[in-house]
Formats: C-alpha cells, structure tokens, sequence
C-alpha cells in the first residue's frame, strides 16, 4: 500500500500542470506567459553570442548556457501547445504565437550547435536570428499584455 502511494506522489511529480482556459482573456495570459518565457531565453543566448564575439567566455559556459536557454524555451512551447484553446480566437492567437515559437527555437537551436562545437564565429553569426526572434517576441508581449 504505501509503495502504491508512493508511486503515485513520484508520478504526479512527472506531470507539469496547467490550468485550462476556459476563455479567450485566459489563453492570452497564457500565451503572453509563453512570449516572455521564450523572450527571456532568447535574450540570453544574444548574450552569449556577444560574448563569443568579445571572446569574453569559455566555450564550456557558453554551451551549457545557450543550452540551458534552448531547453527553457523548449519547455515554454511545450506546456502552452498542451493548453486547449477554448475558441476560434484562441485557435488564431496559437497559431501566430507557435510561429514565433518555432522561429525562436530554431535560433536557439543552431546557436547551441555552434556553441557546443566552440565555433565562435558561428554563435556569433546566430546574432541576427536571436535579435529577430527578440523583437517579434517583445512585439507579442506588448500586444497582448
């Protein structure tokens, strides 16, 4: 009995939870959550790419922290792709959110392949694509906060 109970605390400890959204209002917090969540990691990788730049930083660190960025952004799409849209507007609202979403991802991504390959000029060049992602982001958050 007790290993049942047990079991059943580690399980729930697996599953992230996330509130529904019953309504539109809901589903645009959520999604302003996800932008900032996404934003913030995506402005971290910017840092390490001004750092691989400026050569200011071990290749170590910067993997571990374009890494570290990656996974959170990930994470981020993730739990908010789990969350029912409760209407068409919500439907649409997903759809340009999972756009940017995917596009931040896919900075974060080649950034951490440069990093962890410790090719500077690489991480460097993945400047641009982050500072795009950033500002498409911060536009979202300003319009939907």
């Amino acid at each position: 009995m007790a290993g049942a109970v047990l079991l059943g605390v580690v399980l729930a400890g697996c599953v992230q939870p996330v509130g529904p959204a019953r309504t539109f209002d809901s589903y645009e917090d959520k999604a302003k959550d996800t932008a900032e969540t996404t934003l913030s990691s995506v402005q971290t990788a910017r840092l390490a790419t001004r750092a691989a730049r400026n050569d200011d930083a071990f290749a170590p660190y910067l993997a571990v922290l374009v890494s570290d960025a990656e996974g959170e952004a990930s994470s981020a799409q993730t739990t908010f792709d789990s969350v029912q849209p409760p209407n068409d507007d919500a439907d649409k609202l997903r759809d340009r959110l999972d756009r940017l979403l995917t596009r931040a991802a896919d900075a974060l991504s080649q950034a951490r392949v440069a990093a962890r390959r410790a090719d500077f000029d690489e991480l460097a060049e993945q400047a641009k694509p982050l500072a795009r992602s950033a500002n498409e982001l911060d536009r979202f958050v300003e319009r939907h906060g």
